[in-house]
C-alpha cells in the first residue's frame, strides 16, 4: 500500500490490499504544504522515511472492519513489528518517495478549457447574526440524491471564505435572467450586508439570506470541507429547497448568456 500526498492537497491510500509494501509518495510540492500533508497521516523520522499509525492506514483504507482484510492488515503489522520497523508508540516506519515530475497543462491553457465549460450561476449566502456574507459561483454541483447534498469551491482567499466556515451552513441561491443587479452587487460591492442591497432578500429561521425568486434556493449545513489546490470544496447536506419558474443564465466565456432551446433533428 502507498499513501499519495497530491500537491493538490488530497491525500490517498493506494493499494490498499498489497500488504507487501508501505510507502510515502509525494507530488512536488513547496516544504511547508509538504510537512503540513506529512504532518496529517504521521510524522518524518528523516529524509528518506516518515512513521505511520496503524489507525491512519486503517482509515484511509476505506475496508476497516472487513474481516479478511483486516486480518491481512494485522499480519502485515506483525512482520514489520518482527523486523524492527514498528517503534514504541506503535508507528510502521515507511519509505519516503518525491515524485519528481508532474507533468500537467499551464495555467492559461487550464482557464482557456474551463472558460469554454458552461455552467449555472449561484449566488452562496451564509450568516452567523451579524456576520452576513456572498459570493457568486458557477461551481455548484449535485453531489447525492440520499442523502441530499451539494457542494461548491471557494478560493482560499475569498472573503466569504472564513464567515462560511464560521457559520457551517449556506443557501445556494441559483440566479436566472432578472438577477443581472444581484450578480453585480455581489462582484462589486464589499463584503456585508451591502452586497446583499440588490434583490427581495428575505431571512430564513437561521437568519441567512434567501432569494425568493431564485430559480432554486437550497438551504445546506456544511458537512464536508477539503483542501483541493487553491480552493476548498465545501459540501452542504440540504435541509430544505424551493424551486421556481423562471429564466436560467449560465457563465460562458466569462460572460453571462441566456440558454435557448436547441432544436436537434
Amino acid at each position: 500500500m502507498q499513501i499519495y500526498l497530491s500537491n493538490a492537497g488530497a491525500i490517498t491510500l493506494r493499494h490498499p490490499a498489497d500488504f507487501r509494501r508501505l510507502d510515502v509518495l509525494a507530488d512536488p510540492q513547496p516544504p511547508e504544504r509538504l510537512e503540513h500533508a506529512i504532518a496529517r497521516v504521521g510524522r518524518r523520522e528523516d529524509e528518506l522515511h516518515i512513521r505511520l499509525a496503524p489507525s491512519v492506514l486503517r482509515f484511509l483504507s476505506q475496508h476497516a472492519g472487513d474481516p479478511q482484510w483486516e486480518a491481512d492488515f494485522s499480519a502485515m503489522v506483525d512482520y514489520a513489528s518482527r523486523h524492527g520497523w514498528v517503534d514504541e508508540r506503535g508507528d510502521i516506519r515507511a519509505h519516503m518517495i518525491v515524485n519528481e515530475h508532474d507533468e500537467v497543462v499551464s495555467v492559461d491553457d487550464f482557464k482557456a478549457a474551463m472558460r469554454a465549460l458552461p455552467a449555472g450561476i449561484s449566488a452562496i449566502t451564509t450568516a452567523g447574526g451579524d456576520d452576513v456574507a456572498g459570493m457568486i459561483v458557477s461551481s455548484l454541483t449535485s453531489i447525492s440524491a440520499d442523502p441530499p447534498m451539494v457542494g461548491f469551491f471557494v478560493h482560499k482567499t475569498s472573503s466569504a471564505r472564513d464567515a462560511l466556515l464560521r457559520n457551517g451552513c449556506f443557501v445556494a441561491n441559483i440566479l436566472g435572467e432578472g438577477h443581472h443587479d444581484v450578480i453585480q452587487s455581489f462582484l462589486k460591492a464589499p463584503q456585508g450586508k451591502a452586497r446583499f442591497a440588490q434583490g427581495s432578500w428575505i431571512m430564513n429561521d437561521r437568519g441567512t439570506p434567501v432569494l425568493p425568486d431564485a430559480l432554486a434556493s437550497i438551504e445546506c449545513d456544511i458537512i464536508c470541507t477539503e483542501a483541493l489546490g487553491t480552493h476548498d470544496l465545501i459540501v452542504g447536506k440540504i435541509r430544505s429547497a424551493t424551486c421556481h419558474q423562471a429564466q436560467p443564465v449560465i457563465n460562458f466565456n466569462s460572460c453571462m448568456h441566456r440558454i435557448a432551446p436547441a432544436h436537434i433533428q
